[in-house]
């Protein structure tokens, strides 16, 4: 199912959260640099991974982030605001991959590949919880608590 999805179409993506472009992340060309895109990625990462934690009561601090691939469309400039969605790609034993895409209004700027690990007490990558697990393969086939009947978004 995840290699069908098109990470910049917004319609992929449940779960959003809104992020402002600073000033400070701009270059001396004028358009957000690279290095601030990338940090508008871990942003709306970040924000999912509370959201799903939330959801299945698991601590999101035994989380780590393992990978990174990420890919620039178009040029962000300030001041805007923007919408960065997530969305579950591929549940393993002790991993997970969340795409994000980052959107200035209609416009996909960039978008994202993000692998995430559970660690266990030892601080190693350990299974994952059952009921994180569920939360995350819910919203992986389409079920999450913001989809409709059919699996479509409910907007």
């Amino acid at each position: 199912m995840s290699t069908d999805l098109d990470l910049a179409d917004p319609s992929t993506y449940d779960f959003f959260t809104e992020e402002n472009v600073r000033f400070s992340d701009t270059d001396m060309v004028g358009h957000v640099n690279n290095v601030a895109h990338t940090a508008l990625v871990e942003c709306g990462r970040i924000a999912f991974g509370y959201e799903m934690a939330r959801r299945s009561g698991v601590e999101f601090g035994t989380i780590t982030f393992a990978h990174l691939d990420i890919d620039f469309r178009a040029d962000l400039y300030y001041p805007a605001r923007v919408r960065i969605g997530c969305r579950v790609l591929r549940v393993g034993t002790s991993s997970f991959t969340v795409g994000v895409g980052v959107f200035d209004g209609d416009t996909c700027a960039t978008t994202s590949t993000n692998v995430l690990v559970h660690l266990g007490e030892d601080r190693r990558p350990a299974p994952l919880p059952d009921a994180f697990r569920e939360v995350l393969s819910a919203d992986l086939s389409g079920r999450g608590p913001s989809r409709g009947p059919e699996g479509r978004p409910s907007r």
